[in-house]
């Protein structure tokens, strides 16, 4: 691979106009395509398969048009009495008639307005209506009322209130910001007149919004690390230019991939997030070390060394992260499968780009490739007579492997106690998908919903719904004899007063179940085969205890079917968002086991090693952990204040943290340890045998001491992107954008240039132990390109000494 990425390198060098060329027709055709095929990206997140999903199916089924509960364009209005007051005083009265007025006069498409309009009056009739069709059917009164109390529109107090309707839009994700500002403008008109006025509900959710701006600070906080790194405004100009074509390329084919599948709006964001990252590091990888080899080389041959030597690494760091990346379609959830594709195939872009269009701009500059130095910078001499420092002979990450040299032991157990430390809040770690009662405490939706549970009890904002399907119900079930024995001739034959009666006894056994407040019959459908109970939890749908409810809800629900014959399912919107964070955390150990393996066979296979495969593993597993604990920490405890509203994380960060961490630790693990390895193949050929584990010191100092300048550069940057996207007003793109920045901070700093040095010091020549055998039958990627530097080591004395720093 070295020899082939040689020549890659050395053509698109000697060839740089039509590499040029073809990047930024590439570039145009994307664009193009982007503009004629693109639609708009959705805001929901597709899964399918799971539980609840299941259940939506079987109730479209039998109640046509009302399998989208889910998704329902719902819209909550609340309304709150100023202390020691009452919603139903005239002056109280007459503004929530106004307010339902107006949102009734502008939105004249709206649906399901059974329980639309003043909460006072909508209170009475509900309750009246509910009692006098249940008793009717022969429900004892007692029971009657109790379902028309849960489903009361008016606090006991008097001061709390709710209507709810739909939008006419086909989900809640299609709702327009028309229809959003007429709620906006009913909520001023009941604010004005004294009241507290909130909205909530699917259709009301906060809206996707995402801030421009968040790659231009990384890209320029990207510049002042690479003019700091190589002193020329030239080269620090061409990293960032190729990772911006790159990215460039990978959004617009997103966007062309929306005319064919329905993308989430936040897959771009993250696409942009990692490529921006891995394009700028790779294309400093190659352009680093084409600076050293450019002193005793020609142009074309440099860049075609560098491009076999580096780009090797860039190669294979690529393609874990693109592995890593892919394999998210293990947790078989659509739309993390679509960001994994997505980002990956921006990272692929990164890495065609690196290995191609850096030659070809080197060979555009030709000798000004680092022109336009900048004085005292990067060993250049400064000002006056003041000489150049010699930084490879003296740096920072010379000085600092020369303490982890007298202290590995120390440094060891410091890396080791301070990550699992950080770690430690992962114990309480808690997942959740964004909703009403987990929104920003300022905004109205979160407001509404504490208004609700203040109320009505928080179990309002998360409740069930339980599908029966008694198309296969068993007449002669004896559980339901005494039911149907109750149920008058005059319901229907033996299969409709079956089907009746076990509608009631999943209503009575749904409401014995443990953390069930109170479960009732909602909707029969016009055979009398199937229908629709609602089970209110005593929690609210943020708390883990309502997990369990839903849980034994199902076990309740399973001993019913085997009782009766029936078939039952559980849904709503809280029950597909506990199986979406159910399937995600069950994926999670599977998808590390995976990775982490991965990662120990493939370094195998590079480093002809086993000991440092396997550091490399347990780096890794440190490095993400002490992300996950900081960010467990700092978003769902508020530990540091930062954070105006912690709460559960979100349920796919974890999974995507831990693909997309794991590629970027590899990135580190192959680029500081090629060059160690490089050191400790030179040594080792040099010396004798009982001098292996001093070759193994000498190597370790000095192939760290190349790299260190290079890995730091290229952490900072890519630590740069990530926090640049903290200030996305975006809860979970906030958390992402954290999280990354937290884990290459711990693993590029912590594990790779601490934790890995100081673990080589201490195993010696044990560092490179491979058994013969297994050496024998691995393949022999010479990821270094040791076999291709061999063949210039006569030809570079061929070329005049230029002046070069080591970087």
């Amino acid at each position: 691979m070295a020899k082939f990425l040689f020549r890659l390198g050395r053509w698109s060098y000697l060839h740089k106009w039509r590499v040029i060329v073809a990047w930024l027709l590439l570039l145009a055709a994307a664009a193009a395509g982007a503009a004629t095929l693109s639609k708009p990206f959705t805001s929901e997140f597709a899964i399918s398969g799971t539980p609840s999903i299941d259940a939506l199916g079987t109730l479209e089924d039998n109640f046509p048009g009302a399998g989208d509960i889910a998704t329902a364009p719902t819209v909550n209005l609340v309304f709150a009495a100023p202390e020691r007051e009452t919603l139903d005083q005239p002056d109280n009265m007459r503004a929530m008639d106004e307010t339902v007025g107006y949102v009734r006069e502008h939105l004249g498409d709206i649906e399901n307005t059974e329980r639309f309009g003043n909460p006072v009056v909508v209170n009475e009739e509900l309750g009246r209506t509910i009692v006098e069709q249940m008793t009717q059917m022969g429900m004892p009164e007692e029971s009657a009322r109790a379902d028309a109390y849960n489903v009361r529109t008016l606090s006991d107090d008097k001061r709390i209130g709710y209507t709810s309707f739909d939008f006419g839009a086909e989900s809640s994700m299609t709702v327009t910001e028309e229809e959003r500002e007429v709620v906006n403008q009913a909520m001023e008109i009941g604010r004005a007149a004294g009241l507290q006025v909130e909205a909530g509900g699917a259709g009301f959710g906060e809206p996707i919004e995402i801030k421009t701006g968040s790659e231009l600070v990384g890209l320029g906080v990207a510049f002042l690390v690479l003019l700091v790194t190589f002193g020329s405004l030239i080269a620090a100009s061409m990293p960032v230019i190729t990772a911006v074509i790159g990215v460039g390329i990978g959004a617009l084919l997103i966007l062309m991939t929306t005319h064919w599948v329905e993308l989430n709006d936040v897959t771009p964001v993250l696409a942009v997030m990692i490529g921006l990252a891995v394009g700028i590091d790779y294309a400093l990888f190659i352009l680093s070390r084409y600076r050293q080899e450019r002193a005793t080389l020609d142009g074309p041959e440099a860049a075609g060394l560098a491009t076999g030597t580096a780009g090797s690494s860039v190669v294979f760091a690529g393609t874990t992260v693109f592995t890593a990346l892919v394999a998210l379609s293990l947790a078989r959830i659509e739309f993390l499968t679509w960001m994994g594709l997505a980002a990956a195939v921006t990272v692929l872009i990164a890495v065609l780009i690196a290995l191609t269009l850096i030659p070809a701009l080197l060979g555009a500059w030709g000798e000004r490739s680092f022109g336009v130095r900048i004085p005292g910078v990067a060993g250049h001499a400064g000002p006056g007579s003041r000489p150049a420092k010699d930084l490879a002979r003296r740096s920072m990450g010379r000085s600092w492997v020369r303490f982890v040299r007298r202290f590995p032991a120390l440094v060891m157990a410091v890396v080791i106690l301070g990550l699992g430390a950080l770690a430690l809040p992962v114990l309480d770690l808690e997942m959740a998908l964004p909703s009403d009662t987990t929104s920003d405490k300022d905004t109205t939706q979160r407001k509404s919903a504490d208004l609700l549970a203040e109320g009505f009890g928080p179990g309002v904002n998360g409740q069930f719904m339980v599908v029966v399907d008694a198309h296969g119900v068993n007449p002669d079930a004896e559980i339901l004899q005494p039911y149907m024995s109750a149920i008058p001739d005059e319901a229907g034959g033996e299969a409709t007063k079956a089907a009746l009666a076990s509608f009631l006894y999943t209503v009575n056994e749904a409401g014995s179940v443990n953390g069930i407040r109170h479960a009732q019959l909602i909707n029969v459908n016009e055979d009398l085969t199937a229908a629709q109970v609602v089970a209110t939890p005593v929690t609210g749908p943020e708390e883990g205890y309502t997990l369990d409810v839903a849980h034994g809800l199902r076990d309740t629900a399973a001993q019913v079917e085997d009782a009766t014959g029936v078939q039952i399912g559980l849904t709503g919107l809280t029950a597909v968002q506990m199986d979406i964070t159910e399937e995600l955390a069950g994926a999670m150990p599977l998808y590390l086991a995976i990775v982490v393996g991965l990662a120990i066979v493939l370094l195998v296979v590079v480093f002809r090693s086993i000991m440092v495969p396997l550091v490399a593993g347990l780096g890794f597993l440190l490095s993400v952990g002490a992300a996950f604990g900081v960010t467990v920490a700092v978003f769902q405890m508020g530990v540091t204040g930062l954070v105006n509203t912690p709460g559960p994380i979100l349920s796919f960060m974890p999974i995507f943290l831990i693909g997309v961490t794991f590629g970027l630790a590899m990135d580190y693990q192959v680029f500081l340890v090629t060059r160690i390895r490089e050191r400790y193949l030179e040594a080792r050929s040099a010396g004798a045998s009982d001098a292996e584990n001093a070759a193994v010191e000498t190597a370790t100092v000095e192939g760290f001491a190349q790299g260190a300048r290079v890995v730091t550069a290229a952490a900072i940057i890519m630590i740069a992107v990530f926090v640049a996207f903290i200030d996305q007003p975006l809860p979970f793109i906030k958390i992402f954008g954290f999280a990354l920045g937290a884990a290459v901070l711990f693993d590029a700093f912590f594990v790779r240039m601490a934790l890995v040095p100081a673990t080589m010091f201490i195993l010696g020549r044990a560092t490179w132990w491979m058994p013969r055998w297994l050496d024998r039958i691995l393949p022999d990627l010479d990821v270094e390109g040791t076999g291709l530097e061999k063949e210039f080591e006569g030809r570079r004395g061929g070329v005049a000494k230029r002046e070069s720093v080591e970087v």
